[in-house]
């Protein structure tokens, strides 16, 4: 959705958090690899098989602007629930980067409401063309 608003280097870190996000409970699902498909194609990253690697903390270093934290918040979150499952796992992860930034509850609370209502109104739409 917002990955193109990123620069070079926070692509490449949003990727990597990315990859946390959809193994940390031990599962890559049919939906989290489309969603990351999708999200490498918007970012240009589609042959990019050199990732950083590092703590969350040194992953989330490139992402200086107020709104490109609130990128990866937000696109963490939607890949997070992607597959149906907002494991326990993701939610750790998504806090220490909303943590990090320096996100309020407040914002992060409305993050996750927009995407919950975003889940909804994609399945409702999946129902009306028959997906």
């Amino acid at each position: 959705m917002f990955l193109n608003l990123l620069n070079e280097e926070e692509k490449k870190h949003y990727l990597a958090i990315a990859m946390r996000i959809v193994n940390a409970d031990g599962k890559f699902s049919f939906e989290e690899r489309q969603m990351i498909d999708a999200m490498r194609l918007e970012m240009g990253l589609v042959n990019e098989t050199e990732l950083p690697v590092g703590s969350i903390e040194m992953l989330a270093e490139p992402f200086k602007s107020e709104r490109s934290k609130l990128i990866v918040l937000l696109e963490g979150t939607l890949l997070a629930y992607v597959d149906g499952k907002f494991s326990g796992t993701e939610e750790k992860i998504l806090r220490a980067l909303a943590l990090i930034f320096e996100v309020s509850e407040d914002t992060a609370q409305k993050i996750e409401n927009w995407v919950q209502k975003f889940m909804e109104l994609q399945k409702e739409v999946k129902e009306i063309i028959k997906i």
